[in-house]
């Protein structure tokens, strides 16, 4: 059998498998009384970063302890998802929370009928992929069939791996994972008002400030640039950007180098020979008159 091949049916049977089998989990953690969310403000730090897949179940109230995780839905906005940290005993069939960033504790105290339930599991980064795994297996649906299709075998394989670069693409377009500075509040100190950032992004950011000022966040971390304002009272502004140095520049550099890698290992459809006609036989001559 062809060496590429054989990859490239190892690469797919490894892809379905492993599809099939976060599908199955899934749906064992919801059936056995599990939830599961993504995180989506920062407001929980580094403990919890924008990004991360958390994995909930379900608690008695008097079973929290200070500085448990816990995910609920406020009294007065029940169409809203909110994972905070227990900051007080039950007292009076209630806890009382508070993000990790947050200067106070949340308005409202947590009862039973409130909560979701305890968070057990919390992997950074994760939530990213499942927020954009329904649009990349969608696309890659028609991006398959339109190419089957409509495209020879020539071209097919071409084809397939540029529409996936950009699907992947937009997908970092739409959902900006990799450099995300959000501006959580900003403060007047002796030296000029100065704004209060976290890096909500996968990559280390750089966050510059007024005057060249700057400083390096990883995901979930805050931090403190001096900022100014072209006009009294006017808005303030703060620029984030890659920092990559060492193994996160190797990094993305490997990533960037993956379709050259499918193509080396996997290999393009094999070109017809230049005498096969790919229109139909030509049509034979007949009997001289």
């Amino acid at each position: 059998m062809d060496l590429h091949l054989l990859i490239r049916r190892v690469a797919v049977g490894v892809a379905v498998v492993g599809c099939l089998g976060l599908v199955a989990a899934a749906l064992g953690w919801r059936l056995t009384g599990g939830d599961w969310a993504v995180i989506r403000t920062p407001s929980m730090g580094t403990a919890a970063p924008v990004g991360t897949l958390i994995l909930t179940r379900p608690v008695a109230l008097p079973a929290l302890r200070v500085g448990d995780v816990v995910s609920y839905r406020p009294a007065n906005r029940p169409d809203v998802i909110v994972t905070h940290r227990v900051r007080t005993a039950p007292t009076d069939g209630a806890v009382v929370v508070q993000g990790d960033l947050n200067g106070s504790p949340d308005p409202l105290p947590v009862r039973q009928h409130d909560l979701i339930g305890r968070v057990t599991v919390a992997v950074p980064a994760l939530g990213w992929l499942v927020r954009a795994l329904p649009t990349l297996l969608l696309g890659e649906v028609v991006l398959l069939a339109a190419t089957g299709l409509y495209l020879g075998p020539r071209w097919r394989s071409t084809v397939r791996i540029l529409g996936t670069c950009l699907l992947v693409a937009g997908c970092l377009l739409v959902l900006r994972p990799l450099v995300q500075p959000v501006l959580i509040g900003v403060g007047v100190r002796p030296g000029g008002p100065e704004a209060s950032v976290v890096s909500a992004g996968l990559l280390p950011t750089r966050i510059t400030g007024a005057d060249g000022h700057a400083i390096v966040l990883r995901t979930g971390e805050a931090g403190v640039v001096p900022v100014a304002s072209t006009a009294p009272g006017g808005p303030v502004r703060v620029d984030g950007s890659p920092y990559l140095r060492g193994w996160w520049l190797v990094g993305m550099i490997a990533v960037s180098l993956l379709p050259l890698l499918w193509s080396l290992l996997v290999g393009l459809a094999p070109v017809p020979p230049a005498d096969e006609v790919e229109d139909g036989p030509e049509d034979e001559p007949g009997p001289p008159a």
